[in-house]
């Protein structure tokens, strides 16, 4: 008898290795059935890519691939839907895919149909390259994967570049009980929240198919998308799905679901005023609170969605004006980033950017000054006011950007490493005429050291012939390079080792920023220390300022500005 049982235990043990590796051969199987090729043709879970060779025929790329259903309809104002499994169909992947709806020179364009993702690589046959998932600017209101050119950048740091479309303004960002299911993570409002983590799965699952390691996958942005960035190191539902981050000239902001069910009514009421649903504001807000909560979603859901874009309009970095990141509870800790100081956070290596001259491009169009720059006729008192409300408010939303970020992480004595940097290109160049000086050194100048499309730059298209010269080219090139190689170093290992170059020690060792800077010929790195201390920056400033001055500069310009009054 006990015989019988000792063999009958053998078998048993033979059979569970037999399945277990039948097992592992069906996944190594699925692994080399969706394995990177060095073509433009790839294959995943769901379906055959087609996308395009460019770049010189240096670079793969692969355009407009969803990541999710189409957030249209019903799926209006829901988390993203994954997408069914469809392995043997077959997609084109050579267009750019429709940006997310918002306001572009005053005309909505766009489609709500917008849940897309870009992949660009090097055309090469090495694979498990680190992967960078880019989030773009625009406040959340504007933008799409395509602000980044990133051709050059996946060739630059031997990496795998995704770019991504969200959902923007109200379609992304709305926290109101008229649209609530019962559901935690959609009843939070962060609708665009969750269409980039819905992204990072896609990539966690199918990056392979191009060549990326799903393990080494650094989440960057930019502006409004650093700020995403940063409010993904907090939210549970992004544990996993990235192994570093790199916010560039974002911070740290939530805000509350109070603030945006205030915010969303009266913007909704005027919606519905627009529709022809109601004849008033005020009826507009009974008709939230009294409707019946199915016929009024079903009401919500029909709305045109021009409406709703064009209610919230354009935003600059007026907090006030459009209230999201909520800290809900579920998405986003009640606490908002004061919950990194007991660690319960997605701890990372960061890489956090700031500009040093990040008020210039704002306060440049800021009603103050807007007719002296566009016509660059400046009176020298209006010349000066602008140089005091840059100086002050560059100082201030450049410590918010980086600084404040890197002090608030590292009151986590066990946060990983930390490396801040000040972006000055622009300063020390010679012959910056107006208007382009003006905005030397601003909000977005390091993106196209990033992506090196100085001649596609925005910058390049506002200052033709004044920004970006031949005559300040070869330190240009050069800043670009050595700004490169750090982030290739981040990008391959976290660390900003990066062979002959100044070396930059980390927030927690130093406290201090690489300042990134160049004159027309040569590079110039140096280390400078951070002002993180937000209350003596700001008592610094106001006592600086003559009461003339304060009452333009601090009560006009500055006044209202979301770094002034930080929420986190």
């Amino acid at each position: 008898m006990k015989k019988n049982r000792w063999f009958t235990g053998i078998i048993i043990l033979i059979l569970l290795f037999s399945m277990a590796g039948t097992a592992g051969a069906a996944t190594g199987g699925d692994s080399d059935m969706y394995a990177y090729s060095s073509h433009t043709k790839q294959h995943t879970v769901q379906g055959w890519y087609n996308g395009i060779q460019t770049g010189g025929g240096n670079v793969l790329a692969w355009l407009g691939i969803p990541y999710a259903q189409a957030p249209v309809d019903e799926l209006r104002w829901r988390a993203p839907q994954p997408l069914a499994a469809s392995p043997e169909q077959s997609h084109d992947a050579t267009q750019l895919p429709p940006v997310c709806m918002q306001l572009s020179s005053g005309q909505v364009t766009g489609s709500e149909d917008c849940l897309y993702l870009n992949i660009y690589r090097p055309h090469q046959s090495t694979d498990n390259l680190p992967v960078l998932v880019f989030l773009h600017g625009g406040g959340n209101v504007t933008g799409s994967g395509a602000s980044l050119e990133a051709q050059s950048l996946a060739t630059s740091t031997n990496s795998v570049v995704v770019t991504i479309n969200y959902r923007l303004g109200l379609l992304g960002w709305m926290n109101n009980p008229a649209i609530h299911t019962g559901r935690a993570a959609e009843d939070s409002g962060n609708f665009a929240l969750l269409d980039q983590i819905q992204a990072l799965q896609w990539v966690q699952q199918n990056i392979h198919s191009f060549g990326g390691d799903a393990h080494n996958v650094t989440l960057a942005g930019q502006s409004a998308g650093a700020r995403d960035v940063l409010a993904l190191t907090i939210s549970p539902l992004a544990k996993g799905l990235f192994a570093k981050v790199m916010p560039l000239s974002g911070g740290m902001t939530t805000s509350t679901p109070a603030e945006g069910e205030a915010y969303s009514n009266r913007k909704l009421a005027n919606v519905l005023v627009s529709a022809g649903k109601v004849s008033t504001e005020e009826e507009g807000i009974q008709y939230l609170q009294q409707t019946d909560a199915l016929e009024l979603q079903k009401t919500l859901r029909s709305l045109d969605g021009k409406l709703l874009v064009k209610a919230v309009g354009s935003v600059m970095i007026r907090m006030s004006e459009f209230p999201h990141l909520f800290a809900d509870g579920h998405v986003l800790p009640t606490e908002g980033f004061d919950i990194i100081g007991k660690g319960n956070y997605n701890r990372v290596p960061m890489l956090i950017g700031s500009m040093e001259n990040e008020f210039n491009g704002f306060a440049a169009y800021d009603p103050v000054f807007m007719s002296s720059f566009t016509k660059n006729t400046w009176d020298k008192a209006t010349e000066k006011q602008f140089w005091q409300a840059t100086a002050y408010g560059s100082k201030l939303y450049s410590s918010f950007n980086a600084d404040q970020v890197a002090d608030k992480y590292s009151q986590d004595k066990n946060a990983s490493n930390i490396y801040a940097y000040r972006f000055a290109w622009g300063n020390s160049v010679n012959d910056l005429k107006a208007p382009a000086k003006y905005v030397a050194a601003t909000h977005g100048v390091d993106l196209d050291f990033l992506s090196g499309n100085f001649a596609g730059s925005s910058f390049a298209a506002m200052f033709p012939k004044q920004f970006y010269k031949s005559d300040n080219a070869a330190g240009r090139i050069q800043l670009m390079h050595h700004y490169r190689a750090y982030i290739k170093s981040f990008l391959y290992n976290g660390t900003t080792g990066s062979g002959e170059q100044l070396k930059w020690p980390t927030w927690q060792q130093s406290g201090q920023l690489i300042r990134f800077d160049a004159t027309n010929t040569k590079v110039q790195l140096r280390l400078i220390k951070g002002t993180p201390d937000y209350n003596a920056l700001q008592k610094q400033v106001r006592s600086s300022l003559t009461a003339e001055a304060s009452a333009i500069v601090w009560d006009k310009v500055l006044k209202g500005r979301f770094f002034i009054q930080p929420q986190y």
